[in-house]
């Protein structure tokens, strides 16, 4: 078994913080999980900001935003 050059060093990637994830819209910044009231090509839908793969992202869904 080759053993590693010397001088080499292992590096190891930084990690992964999820309270530095966060969803835009509207000007603002929302956390994992909140929900908020999207625009969308069918009217106004709820939107949960989800983690996709590891990338933030809004889910919309099917539900009309509330009347306020």
């Amino acid at each position: 078994m080759a053993s590693a050059p010397a001088g080499a060093q292992h590096v190891q990637a930084p990690g992964h913080n999820p309270i530095d994830c966060y969803c835009r819209a509207q000007g603002r910044t929302f956390a994992l999980g909140e929900t908020i009231c999207l625009k969308t090509a069918e009217g106004p839908r709820l939107a949960q900001c989800r983690m996709e793969i590891n990338v933030m992202s809004w889910s919309v869904t099917s539900k009309p935003c509330p009347e306020s």
